[in-house]
């Protein structure tokens, strides 16, 4: 049941899949869509999750999780004393959501064309959409399954999807980002602490 559960979260839309770490919650039985604002003790929790599970199971994709997560955290909650902000709110230019979601035309003008269906195939990207007419990136298949499906090996889908989320988180950090909550939580920031030193133990990083 934990590991179910946690598969879910990881593959949904409540999971940042471009810039790593957690929106604050689910608003469907799916985990798709999210309140997209990221709090910081979501984060330090889900990574000690992530991290127990992995311990368990030595599934690649709980330590992904807990990498990105913390990538997250040290690029975009960190301040220049070393402290943790508390979060990141979830609109942009007064609309929920905005800094994370997508159109297919928007991906495919900046990927091109055959790499662009690559990654809209593996994210879930279509012209419908998911979300008042633009995705939310979602995962619902793994690497090695879709490297089977796609006639390509594991290795060079990893690559491939790389490169195209650094094309992407790029562009991403060029729209208004969402409003910083730049509080420094003593309990939060001890959270997170603790978090971070389990992962070094762990994924000896």
């Amino acid at each position: 049941m934990a590991t179910n559960t946690l598969d879910k979260i990881a593959q949904g839309g409540v999971y940042d899949h471009l810039g790593g770490g957690f929106h604050r919650y689910s608003t469907d039985i799916y985990w798709l869509v999210p309140h997209f604002e990221k709090m910081l003790y979501d984060q330090a929790l889900l990574i000690t999750a992530y991290l127990e599970a992995y311990q368990i199971t030595k599934k690649y994709l709980y330590a992904e999780i807990v990498i990105e997560t913390i990538e997250y955290i040290l690029r975009d909650l960190t301040s220049s004393e070393g402290g943790f902000f508390s979060a990141e709110d979830a609109d942009s230019e007064n609309e929920e959501g905005k800094f994370y979601l997508w159109t297919y035309d928007e991906i495919i003008s900046i990927l091109g064309k055959e790499t662009g269906e690559l990654f809209c195939k593996f994210y879930g990207v279509d012209q419908e959409g998911n979300f008042e007419g633009r995705t939310i990136l979602t995962s619902k298949i793994s690497k090695q399954e879709f490297s089977v499906i796609n006639n390509i090996s594991e290795y060079e889908v990893s690559g491939i999807l790389n490169k195209c989320k650094k094309k992407l988180m790029s562009y991403r950090e060029k729209r208004v980002r969402p409003q910083l909550d730049n509080k420094i939580m003593v309990d939060w920031n001890g959270l997170t602490i603790s978090a971070l030193s389990l992962a070094s133990r762990i994924l000896r990083k």
